[in-house]
Formats: C-alpha cells, sequence, structure tokens
C-alpha cells in the first residue's frame, strides 16, 4: 500500500541526520555572561569590582558600562565613580598594546583630584584587558593631556603603574 507518492521499501532504511554541535565553553551563545574587572573609588582610593556583561563583550560596552556610574549594590557598599555624568564614549581602539579612548567633552568637566580619579579609573579599566599595557586620551577627537597620580600632566599614554598609588590594598 502506498500514500502520497511515497513508495513503500520492504526493508527499514538507516536514514542520516545531522545535528548541530553543541555549544562549547570557547563559543559564547548569545544570553551567556562574562566577568569584566573595571575600577571605581571608595573614599579617595580604587578598588576593583566585576561586573557582568553579555559575552563577549566589546571595549565600547566595558567602556559605556563604566561611565554608566554605579549600580545599586555597588552604591550600597560604598562605592562611586569620578567620571563626570554624561560622559559619553565616542571610539575605543587599540594599536598593539596602547588603547585609544576618545570620550565626549562632558569628562573635561572634572578637575583636581576628582580628574585624576576618573583618569585612573579608565586606566586601570583598560588596562585589566589583556594585552592593553598603555592608554591614550582623545576628546571629541582632539588629543588630551591628562593627569597622572602626583597631579601632573602627561601627554604621552599612561599606564597602570601612574595610577598604583591609589590603588586601595
Amino acid at each position: 500500500m502506498a500514500a502520497c507518492g511515497i513508495p513503500v521499501d520492504a526493508q527499514p532504511e538507516a536514514v542520516s541526520v545531522e545535528v548541530a554541535p553543541s555549544p562549547t565553553a570557547e563559543s559564547p551563545t548569545p544570553g551567556d555572561l562574562a566577568a569584566v574587572s573595571m575600577y571605581l573609588v571608595q573614599d579617595d582610593s580604587l578598588v576593583p569590582v566585576t561586573r557582568e556583561l553579555p559575552s563577549p563583550p566589546s571595549l565600547t560596552s566595558i567602556f559605556d558600562s563604566l561611565l554608566d556610574g554605579v549600580t545599586e549594590p555597588e552604591r550600597r557598599a560604598n562605592l562611586r565613580t569620578a567620571i563626570p555624568p554624561d560622559t559619553r564614549t565616542i571610539a575605543v581602539t587599540e594599536d598593539g598594546s596602547v588603547m585609544l579612548i576618545d570620550l565626549s567633552n562632558e569628562f573635561a568637566s572634572v578637575g583636581g583630584e576628582e580628574e585624576v580619579l576618573a583618569v585612573a579609573q579608565i586606566v586601570l579599566t583598560a588596562t585589566s584587558i589583556e594585552g592593553v599595557d598603555l592608554v591614550a586620551f582623545h576628546l571629541e577627537g582632539v588629543p588630551t593631556d591628562v593627569p597622572v597620580a602626583s597631579g601632573a600632566l602627561s601627554v604621552d599614554p599612561v599606564s597602570a603603574g601612574d595610577y598604583s598609588s591609589l590603588v586601595s590594598d
């Protein structure tokens, strides 16, 4: 007996079915999260915190998260940011071990000790990314100098070592 034009076989026949491989730990699936290290201010020093971002996190998403300010749990832990509100990431690029961070002009509204802490937050967050040793700053596409922990201005890219005295033990 046959139906719908499908012939009937006398014996069962093996059918090959391809199955997509299951995701591994090395190939994140949408919805996975990655732990990313960032630096926030506690009292007058910097402390590392870990945030979960969609995996794999882009450079822009890392800095957008930092510039968004503190989360409610971080606020309850007496953490804060020295980065001015409304500061936006314009671009983040890598050239070898140097990361170039281009920020909106709102970043220039901070000064004094708070400016040192704000720059340090960004530099320490950037250099916690594998392969990044130095950070150069631009504001709206224009190269800018930044203060190091001593308060001196640097026109050259800066490193985590320039701010090590600000990191809480």
